[in-house]
C-alpha cells in the first residue's frame, strides 16, 4: 500500500503543469528597432497547483500587486543622496548638482513574495541583471482565481493568469504556444504599420507605439533636415516607453549610456541602482537652451528622461531645442542600445 501511495503521488506530481509565457516577443521580430512590450499569451488557463513559467525575453518584471497597490514609478529619489561634483566639459558644474540622486525603484528592481502566489501579496520578479537572459520564472499557484500580473517597466503591459479547479479544461502547453505565436504575428502586423509614420515638419518622434503591444526603438526620422534657427519638436510617441534625446560626442553619450544605472552595494542588503545624471535629468534648466554644436563645451544637451502621458508629476513627453548653427549633429536615446538620430542643420 505504500508503495502504491508513493507511486499515486508521483503520477499526481508528473501531472502538474507548467504553462509557458513569454514577457516580451516569444521570437525576435527579424524588424530592425522593434520589439514588444506585451506578455505572449496575455491569457494562461491552468489547474490550482500548477505552474506558470515566464521567459523574460527583454528588460520586464513579472508582478502580481496586493489589493489596493499602485505600481510607482520606475525612478524614484535617493533619500539624503544629493547630487554632487558633476562638472560639464567646460569645467562648470550642472545645474542638477544638489538635486537627489535618482535610483531604480527597489519595489521594482528585486525579488519579492516566492515562488508560490494565492491571489494575495505582493510577487515580483524584479528586473533581469546584466549579462544576458534570466532564467524562467516559475510560480505555483495554489488556489482558484482570475489573476493579473504587470510588468513594472513597461505600463500597461498585463496579463492574466486564470487558475481553475481539477478537471476543468485547459489549454496544453502546445496550444498556448500556437496562441502566442498568433498574438505575435498580430503584434508585428501592427507594429509594420506604425513604423510608417510621417512626422509633421521639423518634429522627431521618438518611438510611435501606438497603445498596445508595439515598441519602436528608434527615432521618426531618424535623419530631419532643417534650417538655421527652426525649432524642433522631440516627442514620446509611445504608452509604455521612456526615451531621452542626448546629444554630443559619441565616446561621451555611449559612456552615458552604458553607465545608465550602476549598483552601489549596501550593507545587510541588495545594492542600491543609481540613474546616471547626466541621462535622467535634463542638461539645463527649462525651456532648454539652443543647441549650437558647442554646449557645455563638448555639444552635450539632453532632454533627460521624457515618458509618454506627461502633465502629470511624471517626467514630460516632449521638449522643444532650436537649432542655430549649420552642422550635422548626432543624438542618441541614452536607455535604448541602438536608438540613434542624426539633425542635419543648413544655412
Amino acid at each position: 500500500m505504500l508503495a502504491l501511495a508513493g507511486s499515486l503521488a508521483s503520477s499526481s506530481a508528473a501531472l502538474a503543469l507548467v504553462a509557458p509565457v513569454t514577457a516580451g516577443p516569444p521570437r525576435p521580430t527579424h524588424v530592425q528597432h522593434l520589439d514588444l512590450n506585451a506578455f505572449f499569451p496575455a491569457t494562461t488557463k491552468i489547474h490550482v497547483g500548477d505552474s506558470v513559467s515566464w521567459s523574460i525575453n527583454g528588460f520586464h518584471t513579472v508582478s502580481f500587486l496586493a489589493a489596493g497597490q499602485v505600481p510607482g514609478p520606475p525612478f524614484i529619489p535617493a533619500a539624503g543622496n544629493l547630487v554632487s561634483g558633476q562638472l560639464d566639459s567646460a569645467s562648470t558644474p550642472f545645474w542638477f548638482n544638489g538635486q537627489p540622486k535618482q535610483i531604480i525603484n527597489p519595489e521594482t528592481a528585486f525579488p519579492s513574495g516566492g515562488k508560490t502566489y494565492n491571489g494575495s501579496g505582493y510577487l515580483n520578479s524584479g528586473t533581469p541583471n546584466p549579462g544576458g537572459p534570466p532564467a524562467p520564472f516559475v510560480v505555483k499557484f495554489t488556489k482558484a482565481g482570475t489573476f493579473t500580473f504587470n510588468c513594472l517597466i513597461h505600463p500597461g503591459m498585463k496579463g492574466v493568469v486564470k487558475v481553475l479547479p481539477k478537471g476543468a479544461h485547459v489549454p496544453t502547453a502546445t496550444k498556448d504556444h500556437a496562441t502566442a505565436l498568433a498574438e505575435y504575428v498580430d503584434a508585428v502586423a501592427k507594429g509594420r504599420s506604425l513604423g510608417k509614420v510621417k512626422p509633421p515638419p521639423a518634429t522627431v518622434l521618438a518611438g510611435h507605439d501606438g497603445t498596445g503591444p508595439v515598441a519602436w526603438l528608434r527615432f521618426f526620422p531618424q535623419n530631419l533636415k532643417i534650417k538655421a534657427g527652426t525649432t524642433v519638436l522631440f516627442k514620446i510617441s509611445s504608452q509604455r516607453e521612456v526615451h531621452t534625446i542626448t546629444f554630443g560626442p559619441a565616446a561621451y553619450t555611449t559612456a552615458i549610456e552604458n553607465t545608465f544605472t550602476t549598483p552601489q552595494p549596501k550593507p545587510g542588503g541588495p545594492p542600491t541602482l543609481v540613474v546616471n545624471s547626466l541621462g535622467v535629468f535634463p542638461s539645463d534648466p527649462l525651456p532648454l537652451p539652443p543647441y549650437t554644436g558647442t554646449n557645455h563645451g563638448n555639444g552635450f544637451e539632453g532632454t533627460g528622461v521624457l515618458a509618454g502621458g506627461g502633465g502629470g508629476p511624471g517626467p514630460p513627453s516632449s521638449m522643444k531645442i532650436t537649432f542655430t548653427k549649420p552642422g550635422v549633429f548626432n543624438y542618441e536615446c541614452v536607455i535604448h542600445e541602438h536608438m540613434d538620430g542624426k539633425i542635419t542643420v543648413t544655412k
